[in-house]
């Protein structure tokens, strides 16, 4: 799939309602109603949207198979570990600060924490080459 596609789609994705041609065109920034049609009718085609009988689109929450792993925060694509990397970075953080354990154990917990921020920014590398974000 196309990342202009991709983009299109996870823009589309925020509108809460279905979507005509002439407010996708707003959205998506495009010149013409013709252009919006045209990325409507791919969407309908990947089956990342479905035309209703009013003649309106209804965007598909389920992602495409390029967005599985992934997180859509703000119309932003992020590595689903990311969320992890800070979850487990915060919780060690907090637990060194309050319960004080000795250096062995925060050593410990920062080589547990380690691989998820080298796949989250392995990831986050990969995202940003294929310009999905």
């Amino acid at each position: 799939m196309e990342k202009d596609l991709l983009r299109h789609y996870i823009r589309l994705r925020q509108v809460s309602g279905p979507v005509g041609v002439r407010q996708a065109q707003r959205l998506l920034g495009l010149s013409s109603p013709g252009k919006a049609q045209r990325v409507l009718n791919r969407l309908v085609k990947e089956g990342l949207a479905k035309r209703r009988n009013d003649g309106k689109y209804e965007i598909l929450r389920d992602p495409p198979p390029e967005l599985v792993g992934k997180v859509i925060i703000a119309g932003r694509v992020y590595p689903r570990i990311l969320i992890y990397a800070a979850y487990a970075t915060t919780l060690l953080a907090a637990y060194a600060a309050m319960a004080r354990p000795p250096l062995s154990t925060v050593l410990f917990g920062v080589f547990l924490v380690a691989p998820l921020w080298i796949e989250a920014f392995i990831e986050a590398i990969q995202l940003r080459k294929s310009g999905i974000t």
